[in-house]
Parts: C-alpha cells; structure tokens; sequence
C-alpha cells in the first residue's frame, strides 16, 4: 500500500439473531466515535436487505497511518470484545487503495 492513498476497510459479519438489535447499538455508538476521529473520511455500518443479520462495515481513512490509529483507540477494544461474543459468522475484512473517483 502506497503511504499517502486513502485506505478503504470492508468488513463483514452475520450476528446471531437475538443479539441483531444490540449489536446495532453498540456498533452505532463505534460508528458516531469513529468518524470524529482526524483523517476518518467514511465509516458506515450498512445492513443486507435479504438477511437482516448481515451487515458491513465500510470505512475509509486518509492513509494507512490514520487507520492504524484507529485500530487502538480506546472504544474498540470493548466492542471487539462484545463482537467476538454475537457474531455467528465473519465474511472477512478486506483493506483496499482508491484508485479512481469522482
């Protein structure tokens, strides 16, 4: 990854059912924390429109730099925890370069 691209984080996870209408919750709170956060440009939490369980992550960072930050701030260490703990599957996180937009 070239140092000065922004970094795009695509991340999904199916919840276990019972857990859906919490892990919303939390995740919004993760969401409205994050993007206060310098050299976040994006950070979404979008939920599939066929299974409901099913939501992503979209992120996007000035660089790779800002998004190691935000690995290690304060708040996601407890929301990890609490992930690991509903999450029925994990579909994977991809870390993606722009290459072209508008």
């Amino acid at each position: 990854m070239q140092k000065n691209k922004s970094i795009i984080v695509l991340a999904g996870l199916k919840i276990k059912h019972q857990f859906c209408e919490e892990f919303v919750k939390r995740a919004t709170d993760v969401v409205f924390l994050t993007r206060k956060e310098e050299g976040c440009i994006r950070y979404d939490l979008v939920r599939d429109v066929l299974d409901s369980d099913i939501f992503y992550f979209i992120e996007e960072y000035k660089d790779d730099e800002t998004f190691q930050k935000h690995r290690v701030m304060p708040y996601m260490n407890p929301f990890r925890e609490f992930r690991e703990q509903v999450v029925a599957e994990y579909f994977g996180v991809s870390t993606l370069e722009q290459i072209a937009h508008r």
